[in-house]
């Protein structure tokens, strides 16, 4: 009898576990559809420029090349901006990197502390001084005045450096028994180790120049040398070619971070740095 009712009172439990797993089913359920739906609301306003876009078929887009120069001009314009500078600041940071990273000399850590303090400054402090560079230089209200101080932006040499840290010592000793050139020590061994690292840092910074609004209006007086961040301003509610402009303005981003996922991914995940 006490062995049938033990039996019987394990038996009974597991209703009581089902319950738990069905309640925890339903809440699992719940939570997919809330987070699925704030997904939806936050990309709700890619959505209506995407519908408003083809709400015409595909002629906004032929006329967005045949009749709108204007829109087309500041698409040119922010690749011209966006490739120069991400480029410029990958080549740059991956020198500055190395010597962070690998070069010991005396006062390294206050060198590197002050990109730091300058990367973590907002950008609106810094715009006073471009302006005042740019004039001085003959550099304003052309592409530049954006270029320049994007190719010497601080983030992408404190990202790379953090990378860099990660190549050991040994790899670059060894190759310099090869050779004493140490450029080609950084071609030839550290640039294809870090290669996520890069193009992490690329996109990263393809993407702050793309996305760029109060550098432009500051640095620049001609229209036609806006980029396209600047012109998507003028677009009136009933301009389907500007709707047109502006998914194409999403769409070159976010297909640079389809494109290169897995390295971004890599390049920050790897090194402790997402």
């Amino acid at each position: 009898m006490v062995r049938d009712e033990g039996r019987r009172g394990f038996f009974e439990k597991k209703p009581g576990k089902k319950l738990y797993k069905g309640k925890k089913k339903w809440l699992d359920l719940c939570a997919s559809v809330m987070l699925i739906a704030f997904a939806l609301f936050i990309v709700s306003p890619v959505i209506i420029v995407a519908v408003r876009a083809f709400s015409e078929g595909v002629q906004p887009f032929v006329d967005f090349y045949v009749w709108k120069p204007t829109y087309l001009r500041g698409l040119a314009n922010s690749l011209i901006i966006s490739l120069s500078a991400s480029l410029g600041t990958v080549c740059v940071s991956v020198l500055a990197a190395y010597v962070f990273a690998k070069v010991k000399f005396k006062g390294r850590s206050v060198i590197f502390y002050l990109y730091i303090i300058v990367m973590m400054m907002p950008f609106q402090v810094t715009l006073l001084p471009q302006y005042i560079v740019s004039r001085r230089f003959a550099l304003y209200d052309t592409p530049w005045a954006m270029i320049l101080p994007g190719i010497f932006a601080p983030f992408a040499a404190f990202l790379l450096t953090q990378v860099m840290k990660s190549v050991p010592d040994e790899l670059i000793e060894a190759a310099r028994l090869d050779t004493g050139s140490t450029l080609k020590i950084i071609w030839h061994i550290i640039v294809p180790t870090i290669r996520p690292g890069i193009i992490c840092a690329w996109v990263l910074s393809f993407t702050e120049q793309w996305n760029a609004v109060a550098e432009p209006i500051i640095l620049m007086e001609t229209r036609e040398k806006y980029p396209l961040a600047i012109l998507l301003n003028e677009i009136q509610p009933g301009d389907v070619l500007g709707f047109a402009a502006t998914l194409m303005f999403f769409l070159a981003p976010l297909l640079l971070f389809s494109f290169f996922e897995d390295e971004v991914m890599e390049g920050l995940g790897d090194y402790g740095l997402k």
